[in-house]
């Protein structure tokens, strides 16, 4: 992996909204009115994170008729895969991550 790439991953992480986003997407694949749902925010807020997460490779999406399903990309590199683990695991004690997991839950997406 090039540095880069290293460094644009990193500056993805660098926004409370994408961390939350990734959060919830390593549980399963939500689209966008989903995610707006669970975080409060608006679409064209969520849309905008999504796609740098996209730009970066952290996120990809999957057609489903008229919604369209992101959910975390499987990392090709060892570097890519330890910085998301770094985030997901490192991270999973934070209570606005937890109390975005609980939202994921009640409204049984």
């Amino acid at each position: 992996m090039q540095i880069k790439k290293v460094r644009q991953i990193l500056k993805s992480f660098a926004d409370d909204t994408r961390l939350r986003l990734i959060n919830l997407l390593t549980r399963q694949p939500l689209n966008v009115a989903e995610l707006c749902l669970i975080l409060q925010k608006r679409q064209s807020n969520i849309s905008k994170h999504l796609s740098k997460l996209r730009l970066t490779g952290i996120v990809t999406d999957k057609r489903d008729g008229m919604n369209v399903y992101y959910h975390i990309t499987k990392p090709k590199e060892r570097a890519h895969d330890e910085l998301l683990n770094a985030i997901t695991d490192g991270l999973s004690e934070l209570e606005i991550f937890k109390t975005d997991l609980k939202k994921l839950t009640i409204l049984k997406f």
